[in-house]
């Protein structure tokens, strides 16, 4: 009779243990794809839509999908507004595991909403015109007093015009810089061409690609403003995800993945290269 009974329990327990059984691997085929968001808007060479084939494209999705690819991972990606990324929401609700693009710059404000930034490449930012303006401008001081078209939802290219103009025009008597909102380089651009603006202020590698497909038509003025450091934005939640696409950043940095790559999307390697291995929240505060 207990032999029964015990070949009953045996028995009976095998849909538990086949269910267990599925419930594993269907966590871990679920650790194979990686949730990750991109910025909707238009940021070449970093992330873009490919106006022919309108594939995501850029320098940040080739690099994460190395990165996932290392991981034998693959992406699911989701695209997002810049003003809900830096809401963080798409993180907090687990919508997303990770902003895999985006060219959200890692600061120690944006590390307070319980996030981590795996950083990945610097983008120095520069002010910019027409070349067929180069006479007018032959030094930044004379943008002084002129219209200067900059992204409205970065804190960080504001920030770096108040601070320039603070230092460069107020401290020598002359009017400060107009700033004028834009959604973006590709807004500032055409602002420019209208004559909407002086100059504007952009990322290199905006500048560059821009420079790519309209034959050198824009010139940068004067030296950087900064060196702005990029990151992938993760949640504390998940640290393990980061450190692990950390390794893997790490690895093509080491067999030379990392710098192809921004040599292909034409992005300055001295300028752009995150240096010999990866870092997280190693962003500085920026000026406001």
């Amino acid at each position: 009779m207990s032999r029964k009974i015990n070949r009953l329990c045996v028995l009976s327990g095998l849909p538990l243990a086949a269910s267990l059984v599925i419930g594993t691997v269907h966590a871990q085929d679920a650790n194979k794809v990686i949730n990750a968001a991109h910025i909707s808007t238009y940021y070449p060479p970093l992330e873009f839509r490919d106006p022919k084939s309108g594939e995501l494209v850029g320098f940040a999705i080739d690099l994460f999908e190395a990165m996932a690819k290392k991981k034998g991972a693959k992406v699911n990606w989701s695209g997002s507004s810049f003003a809900e990324l830096t809401s963080f929401a798409p993180l907090k609700t687990g919508r997303v595991d990770i902003y895999a693009s985006g060219a959200m710059t890692d600061t120690p404000e944006r590390r307070e909403n319980g996030v981590s930034f795996l950083d990945f490449v610097y983008e120095p930012y520069f002010f910019f015109t027409l070349k067929a303006k180069a006479d007018q401008f032959k030094s930044p001081d004379a943008l002084c007093g002129k219209r200067v078209a900059t992204t409205r939802s970065s804190t960080m290219t504001t920030g770096l015009v108040n601070k320039w103009s603070e230092e460069t025009c107020a401290k020598a008597g002359k009017p400060a810089v107009v700033q004028v909102g834009a959604t973006g380089s590709a807004e500032e651009e055409l602002m420019l061409k209208q004559g909407r603006v002086d100059a504007a202020v952009a990322g290199v590698g905006p500048i560059a690609h821009a420079n790519q497909l309209e034959g050198n038509t824009y010139i940068t003025l004067g030296k950087p403003l900064n060196k702005n450091m990029y990151g992938m934005a993760f949640s504390n939640e998940k640290k393990e995800l980061g450190e692990a696409l950390k390794k893997a950043l790490d690895e093509l940095i080491a067999d030379g993945t990392y710098v192809k790559l921004l040599q292909k999307w034409g992005l300055p390697v001295d300028d752009s290269s995150i240096g010999p291995t990866s870092s997280i929240n190693a962003g500085p505060t920026l000026p406001k």
